[in-house]
């Protein structure tokens, strides 16, 4: 992809801001159960899919700024009061945005991509006074008609490099 650049990802993707070094994203998934069907000649002829599996990831926003909060609280109108983030009513509808992951391991650069995710809160704030505070949030990948469920962006792992 030539317009992925690790340093800066891509040109029109926001930063979310500071994020913990030793609170990394986890990658997980929901569902994906599977049932063994067989028949009187083959008890276990073939695995089905009987729930099809959503992928998503788990991180910690640790800035409390509009974008952070809005994302938490699924917020897109926090008020126009300043230095006041205003949540009129229980979160209902996740916010839908592009997400983009940049992990650096020393000299390798990996990029996470999807085009289309829908991010919600995963869990309650927690404060403490010798840790920073955050915001779980979960992003889950959802299908963008003619771009793939997510992408995995690196020419220093050798996939697909010619």
């Amino acid at each position: 992809m030539a317009a992925f650049d690790p340093d800066t990802g891509f040109a029109t993707y926001e930063t979310l801001g500071h994020t913990a070094r030793d609170e990394l994203p986890v990658f997980g998934f929901d569902g994906g159960e599977t049932e063994l069907r067989g028949s009187w000649q083959n008890a276990s002829l073939r695995e089905v899919t009987t729930e099809v599996a959503s992928d998503y990831v788990t991180f910690n926003a640790h800035q409390f700024d509009e974008q952070a909060l809005g994302l938490y609280y699924s917020v897109t109108n926090p008020g126009s009061t300043p230095g006041v983030f205003e949540v009129q009513e229980a979160p209902s509808t996740p916010i839908q945005k592009a997400i983009l992951i940049v992990v650096v391991d020393g000299d390798v650069n990996i990029g996470f991509h999807a085009t289309k995710a829908s991010i919600r809160r995963e869990d309650a704030i927690e404060l403490a006074v010798d840790e920073f505070a955050f915001m779980p949030l979960r992003a889950t990948f959802l299908k963008d008609p003619g771009s793939p469920l997510f992408s995995w962006i690196s020419s220093d792992t050798g996939v697909n490099v010619s």
